[in-house]
């Protein structure tokens, strides 16, 4: 174990695992550095790795997702959100309903766009596993294993105070809550984990694309470094929300707005967010 660390990460998850008793333990894996080493670190206690494809994922990131499962041995399991973004900018048909247009989330529309990328799917993951591992058993859980750090942000050092909780089925476990951006960073280059070109471009996983809290000229950014993809995915519901008459109708220029807290898989939002409230300060 890296020197200064507070909390163990084995023993967080053997108290976890006692305490609750899940049925079955997943890595929620992004394909970000931080989640790279959360995947490494803690191989030996959980059982899966799952990716949350948010339709949003810039090019790349899947497939470095794929190519680590397969570094570590680890089966991986990805839950699609499908049309969750295009139908939450548009409006459209998705999940059995009709859904209307609300154009580009911005930071108070975080909750619904997390809800509709990301907690569906683990809902989902979290069904499956219990249908597979525990069928019929009503009060079986499943751990998920998260990179949520209290030194990723101010507001998490102030919110996150305990390593694990439970929500109904779900236990949130944070092996390396206590872990600094320096650990991770040496525990990177001691064990020479490998980077997605993503990350390394950007520096965070580019798995979700929402916009909610995009920073000023990220736009421009993703225009000139992935052009192509921008074309294809962000560009027509550009069009499509001005052809409906929307005012957020570009991507990551929503007005300014009472942000919502961002949700337990969105560690960059979290940074986002913090970098939001700094600005408003700094303009009072």
């Amino acid at each position: 174990m890296l020197p200064g660390l507070a909390a163990d990460p084995d023993d967080v998850v053997r108290e976890a695992r006692e305490l609750y008793r899940p049925v079955r333990s997943f890595c929620l894996f992004s394909g970000g550095n931080d989640s790279t080493v959360l995947a490494h670190r803690m191989r030996d206690h959980y059982d899966e790795l799952a990716f949350i494809d948010t339709g949003t994922a810039l090019p790349g990131v899947r497939d470095h997702v794929g190519s680590f499962a397969a570094v570590l041995g680890k089966p991986l399991r990805v839950y699609d959100a499908g049309e969750a973004f295009r139908v939450l900018v548009v409006g459209g048909e998705w999940r059995g309903r009709y859904w209307e247009p609300q154009g580009f989330p911005g930071p108070a529309a975080h909750n619904v766009a997390y809800q509709r990328l990301k907690k569906y799917q683990v809902e989902a993951l979290v069904r499956d596993a219990k249908a597979e591992f525990a069928p019929g058993n009503r009060m079986a859980r499943v751990m998920l294993l998260t990179g949520t750090r209290r030194a990723e942000s101010a507001r998490r050092a102030r919110t996150q105070s305990a390593p694990y909780r439970k929500d109904k089925a779900q236990v949130w476990v944070n092996p390396l809550i206590d872990w600094t951006g320096e650990q991770m960073h040496a525990y990177r280059l001691e064990w020479g984990l490998p980077q997605s070109d993503v990350a390394a471009l950007l520096h965070r996983s580019g798995e979700c694309n929402c916009g909610s809290f995009a920073a000023p000229g990220e736009r421009d950014d993703l225009v000139a470094l992935y052009g192509d993809w921008f074309a294809e995915n962000i560009a027509p519901l550009e069009e499509r929300a001005r052809q409906l008459g929307l005012a957020a109708c570009v991507w990551g220029e929503r007005p300014a707005e009472a942000a919502a807290p961002p949700g337990p898989l969105c560690s960059d939002c979290q940074l986002r967010l913090d970098a939001l409230d700094e600005a408003t300060a700094s303009a009072a």
